[in-house]
């Protein structure tokens, strides 16, 4: 169901209001039920950090010594997670909230960019805590070398995410068994793959090349390089990720548009 609006404006005014109420709802419904609330967001991915990083690191199976071994885990985990969490929480985002989409207000377009934005936030408000926790306490020393090449890092991620997303979201309606698919022959795999534990120099030449084909991987590179003033990457292809991105994003709103008819059958 469509409803129609006098103006442009008056439509992203609409849009606009209902996607933050969306967020909201999502927010309340996802952290509203457990006693810590919200701090479970910030709580997760510390511990997973921490642990990882001991393990890890006492294990020697990577060599980091140019970067502070805490941070290096941060700058992997926490941007490989904005990538998971947008992709997997937009792909199930439809199924989730379908009888939402009986008000004429909601769209698909809404319920998925409602998901996506809630991961963005909370990927800054954990970021910046973790980052802040660090440098109160002095554990690592901290100089970021390009703020903005960290920010366009995270949104690349962010968008990559959210196009994959949408057009698994489309597909579930035609082929139920994609979620599992891309969950695990896609973001499992993808975990130990894209660089959160190594650096692409790990790689001999000869495999280098193949690795590079992984967009998460030259990703997350692209963000240590704007983050870390010692350590610049020589493997990062801007043109080829801000086109396979775009690509995968335009795909995905094609897919969700193609296919809404499938997503939303039920009703």
């Amino acid at each position: 169901m469509s409803i129609a609006y006098t103006t442009p404006k008056e439509a992203l005014r609409i849009m606009l209001r209902v996607i933050f109420a969306l967020i909201l709802r999502e927010t309340h419904n996802r952290y509203g039920q457990l006693k810590i609330g919200y701090l479970w967001a910030l709580i997760e991915p510390i511990l997973f950090i921490f642990i990882l990083s001991t393990i890890f690191s006492y294990a020697r199976l990577i060599n980091s010594s140019t970067m502070p071994p805490i941070l290096f885990y941060t700058t992997g985990i926490l941007p490989f997670f904005l990538f998971r969490d947008v992709l997997t929480r937009t792909m199930n985002s439809i199924q989730s909230n379908i009888q939402l989409l009986t008000f004429p207000q909601v769209q698909i377009f809404d319920l998925t960019m409602a998901r996506a934005l809630l991961e963005l936030v909370n990927f800054t408000i954990v970021f910046t805590i973790l980052i802040s926790i660090i440098l109160l306490t002095q554990i690592e020393p901290i100089h970021i070398d390009d703020f903005f090449g960290v920010l366009e890092a995270t949104l690349l991620l962010f968008l990559l995410g959210y196009g994959a997303g949408t057009a698994f979201s489309a597909l579930l309606g035609l082929f139920p068994s994609v979620g599992f698919l891309a969950s695990a022959i896609l973001v499992r795999p993808l975990f130990f793959i894209s660089g959160v534990f190594f650096t692409v120099d790990v790689f001999p030449a000869e495999l280098r090349a193949y690795a590079l084909l992984n967009p998460v991987l030259q990703l997350i590179e692209m963000f240590r390089s704007a983050f870390f003033m010692e350590y610049q990457s020589r493997h990062v292809q801007l043109s080829y990720v801000t086109g396979f991105t775009l690509t995968v994003l335009c795909l995905g709103l094609m897919l969700q548009r193609a296919l809404r008819r499938y997503a939303t059958r039920t009703l």
